[in-house]
């Protein structure tokens, strides 16, 4: 997955002016950025008789706008995603992910803060890797003033992005599988490992596989497995069938 760095805090207390500068400061640095937001109320995008809006209204689970410079998705929840699903939609193509608020969400996070908008933090302090402020606070994690932006950007990349393992992402029927590291670790090299065998794959950075089974069960065999042979794509007479099946 993209790294993921939470900048959170009060409403009021200057975190989209703060995402603002980061991205700017990254940008400068050469970095591919994406940028999340939370929001606390539905927004609603949509324009009433557009033709996504009457997609939507016809039932569509989800739609699609594709122009040569943009593109908007536009998808119905029927639960709030957290902040790694989110991140999901936007794919690979990026170095870093800043997300502005998500202050539940497990990643590292950076509280904006000022005794004048709030009489108290979001987050405890150990929950965050650094606070930004104006004012000295009584604190054992890094400080930086509002105005520190390469510092914040410095720390950032040296503190937290250097320290980032490697990592992977399983998706089971649209929802992320917490998976202990040492079970990421096996996955990963054993794909990673096949996949370098291909020609003309070249240097690996990232990579998506998507299985799609046909008939809801999770125990299925591979092509070679059944017998198949290579590039054959998967079919419902080559998996087992669910348990209670006739």
């Amino acid at each position: 997955m993209v790294p993921l760095i939470a900048i959170v805090g009060k409403s009021g207390s200057g975190k989209t002016v703060i995402m603002e500068k980061l991205i700017a400061e990254f940008k400068a640095r050469g970095y591919r950025v994406g940028a999340v937001k939370h929001a606390h109320q539905m927004v609603e995008l949509d324009a009433p008789g557009k033709d996504s809006w009457r997609y939507s209204q016809a039932g569509s689970d989800a739609s699609v706008v594709s122009s040569p410079s943009r593109i908007t998705i536009f998808k119905s929840l029927d639960r709030e995603p957290s902040l790694e699903e989110t991140a999901l939609l936007l794919g690979d193509g990026y170095d870093l992910i800043l997300a502005e608020g998500f202050k539940k969400s497990r990643v590292p996070k950076i509280e904006v803060f000022a005794t004048s908008n709030a009489a108290e933090m979001v987050c405890a302090e150990a929950e965050l890797a650094a606070v930004i402020s104006d004012e000295a606070l009584p604190l054992k994690i890094p400080r930086f003033g509002r105005e520190q932006v390469k510092e914040i950007a410095d720390f950032i990349e040296k503190e937290l992005l250097a320290r980032t393992p490697a990592d992977m992402a399983v998706i089971v029927n649209g929802k992320p599988v917490f998976l202990k590291r040492f079970v990421k670790d096996i996955i990963a090299s054993s794909i990673l490992a096949m996949l370098s065998t291909l020609k003309s794959i070249g240097i690996i950075r990232t990579a998506q596989i998507s299985i799609r089974t046909g008939n809801g069960t999770a125990d299925c065999k591979s092509n070679k497995e059944a017998g198949a042979p290579e590039g054959t794509p998967l079919r419902k007479d080559r998996l087992p069938r669910p348990a209670g099946s006739q």
